[in-house]
């Protein structure tokens, strides 16, 4: 269940930075579109979910940079998601959209060496298990 939950974490968002991107360009070509904002910036809540949910039942050791990371993306889209002002949407959602991408390299393989040894745990009912 836990290498299900990994995987559909990692594919689906890698899905939402896609839609991310969609809606800066959106914005950027026809102006904000509140509903297709706010169902990216849901749709990024339900990810987080997920990799909440998978971090907690995995014993695969990974770095406090990529929660905080992602948090932070979604605190920007949400920030942006109700705006009708196309600089705050452009600007919120290129800010999530750099955050997410920071998020994904911090446990890949092509992804700096430095977050790999810095501030890494191993979630706490892993060590349990353990």
């Amino acid at each position: 269940m836990n290498h299900l939950l990994f995987t559909v974490h990692k594919h689906y968002g890698s899905l939402l930075l896609v839609l991310v991107l969609a809606v800066i360009l959106v914005a950027l070509l026809k102006g904000p579109n509140t509903k297709l904002q706010r169902i990216v910036a849901v749709l990024v809540d339900i990810n987080l979910v997920f990799g909440l949910v998978a971090f907690f039942q995995t014993s695969r050791p990974i770095s406090w940079f990529h929660p905080l990371l992602a948090l932070g993306a979604v605190a920007f889209l949400h920030i942006g998601a109700k705006s009708e002002d196309k600089s705050k949407v452009v600007r919120c959602f290129s800010i999530a959209l750099v955050c997410l991408i920071a998020a994904w390299a911090v446990n890949a393989a092509w992804g700096p060496e430095w977050f790999k040894l810095n501030f890494v745990k191993l979630p706490a009912t892993a060590v349990i298990a353990k």
